[in-house]
């Protein structure tokens, strides 16, 4: 059959509060899930196309185009909830104008929203949880004219007004049994990772594993749960060798929710690396509670040029509340450890935690610009329905934003009791400035300046700097 799958235009609205730190975060890497429905169908003798209509900026006048001029028998659109509004609209718009094409959606919004469904008649299916295996069998009960109700993993609305779901599809238990994602369906060239996360070009980004064994409040886990499942180290290594030969890769982000659930994992990747001696330099995201300092020097030693540290908090008390399962004190040595080995740490934070205070952000920073942080990313706690957190908003604070489709991490959608909506937005512009202009973070960019490409993404890494103290300025309290 002919399918297209599409990653959706984000929404207007969410477009026009794109910052240069946000904006990175859909248009940094391939929307490598729908690269491995891509890869699955293709396989199985389908014709498969990919529309990123994000990165191409494509309004749905030029994407209604695209779809019309390859004739699709399936469109498929992956939601996540920033774009969900989007995604509605495309489906609408597609049914409007090729009645007889079947749009199924799937994704972690629609996976944690399958209510929507009842709303959106236009869509005739939503795939719920882990995708290939289902799209799969969709595509070749749709093909054979069979009945999908034997389908797993499946949710839709009948005549009669109510969400009928198929038996729950388990998950992949072998991941090595999957081709690598389809890539070379998508705009390639189109893809940049922020400024301070260049080392080489061209980078590419890859998951090693699914699901995540820990229990952080906030994560939305409803398409792989709390199932931590991995590809073996030889798939791995096998994955990089393709993505340096065929694409020229020179750096390779490793963005699982994290990396390092097991040092035997790490060890086992490592050893396939040095065996086929790889030129290649990676990043990955890590836990602080399982590094100790040997394997982090492993880990450099293999090509790791940065660990992304999952911190959120600097106050100890919140950290527990929000069960992240480490300490402030395990934080600030693996910290250490990583800066004097030169993996140049870069520290992932949140605020508006549901304890949160504004003494708690303030100690949030000041912990930050205590570590020896090359790096930061700040997010603003938003509460994705059907995780634990979404469960403790009235009893801790209030939504300031009631429609998900408006979500986003960078503007305030909860507001903890005891702080107001603009000291949120201006503790967030504030904790990048307090961060970034400190003598001690230049120098710590400056002494790694070794070419002109290294001057260019600098100045453009003043860019966001002058982004954030505009944003600071307008925000004052």
């Amino acid at each position: 059959m002919r399918v297209i799958l599409i990653n959706p235009p984000l929404c207007p609205s969410i477009v026009k509060s794109l910052g240069p730190i946000t904006r990175s975060l859909f248009y940094n890497s391939a929307p490598l899930g729908i690269c491995y429905i891509a890869a699955v169908l293709r396989e199985d003798g389908h014709e498969v196309k990919i529309i990123d209509a994000a990165v191409e900026g494509l309004s749905e006048d030029a994407l209604l185009k695209r779809i019309r001029n390859n004739s699709p028998e399936i469109v498929g659109i992956t939601t996540v909830t920033v774009s969900s509004q989007s995604v509605y609209e495309l489906a609408k718009k597609i049914r409007s104008t090729f009645s007889t094409v079947k749009i199924i959606i799937g994704g972690p919004h629609i996976s944690s929203n399958p209510e929507d469904l009842l709303n959106h008649r236009e869509v005739d299916l939503a795939v719920i949880g882990e995708g290939e295996v289902t799209f799969k069998e969709v595509v070749r009960a749709i093909n054979k004219n069979q009945n999908l109700n034997k389908v797993e993993g499946l949710a839709y609305v009948n005549g009669d007004q109510k969400i009928y779901f198929t038996p729950p599809r388990s998950f992949i238990a072998d991941l090595d049994i999957l081709p690598f994602p389809a890539r070379d369906l998508v705009p390639v060239d189109l893809y940049r990772p922020q400024p301070n996360d260049q080392k080489k070009l061209p980078k590419f980004s890859m998951i090693t594993s699914r699901g995540c064994p820990y229990s952080c409040i906030f994560c939305d886990k409803n398409v792989f749960k709390n199932v931590y499942r991995s590809f073996s180290p030889s798939y791995i290594v096998k994955e990089m060798k393709h993505l340096i030969r065929d694409y020229k890769a020179r750096d390779i982000a490793f963005v699982d929710s994290t990396f390092t659930p097991s040092k035997n994992r790490v060890y086992g990747i490592i050893e396939e690396i040095k065996k086929y001696n790889l030129e290649v330099s990676w990043t990955c995201s890590v836990r602080v509670d399982v590094l100790d300092e040997e394997l982090l020097r492993a880990m450099k030693n293999a090509g790791c040029w940065r660990v992304r540290l999952g911190i959120e908090s600097g106050n100890d008390e919140v950290l527990k509340f929000i069960k992240k399962g480490i300490t402030k004190y395990q934080v600030e040595k693996v910290a250490n450890w990583a800066y004097e080995i030169g993996l140049e740490p870069k520290g992932f934070f949140m605020i508006g935690h549901p304890t949160e205070t504004i003494h708690t952000i303030e100690e949030t920073i000041r912990f930050a610009s205590k570590l020896p942080l090359k790096d930061i990313t700040v997010q603003i706690n938003t509460p994705i329905r059907n995780t634990f957190q979404y469960q403790l908003i009235g009893k801790y604070g209030k939504l300031a934003v009631t429609d998900s489709s408006q979500y986003s991490f960078w503007e305030p959608v909860f507001v903890p009791n005891g702080i107001r909506y603009s000291e949120l937005s201006y503790y967030y512009a504030k904790f990048y400035l307090k961060f970034y202009l400190r003598p001690i973070v230049w120098y710590r960019h400056i002494k790694d300046i070794n070419s002109l490409t290294d001057i260019v993404k600098y100045i453009k890494g003043l860019g966001i700097i002058f982004y954030f103290f505009n944003l600071w300025l307008k925000k004052k309290l």
